[in-house]
């Protein structure tokens, strides 16, 4: 799992960002899986927001539409949540 800093109005950012070198298989299922994994490690927390869709795939070098359907299939799982314009939120236990 990676860690990567960036400005966010004038303050500088920390946050988590998978990795899918690790995985074998479809880019989409590799990157449901290492989120799956990260939330399953205590590395991202219900409640806590994902990177968003084209940040994710710049940095991972998927394009865009890879990206989404990874995370349509974690929602699929039931270990996220999508909101238009407000991002990814991983979900708790009882959320699902």
């Amino acid at each position: 799992m990676n860690h990567f800093s960036h400005d966010v109005s004038g303050k500088t950012v920390r946050a988590w960002m998978p990795s899918i070198s690790e995985y074998s298989g479809p880019s989409y299922l590799a990157l449901a899986s290492a989120i799956e994994d990260a939330i399953n490690a205590g590395l991202v927390r219900p409640g806590e927001k994902l990177p968003s869709q084209r940040l994710m795939a710049d940095f991972l070098g998927l394009h865009v539409n890879t990206v989404n359907r990874g995370l349509r299939e974690l929602a699929w799982r039931g270990r996220t949540r999508g909101n238009t314009r407000s991002g990814t939120v991983v979900l708790s236990f009882c959320d699902r």
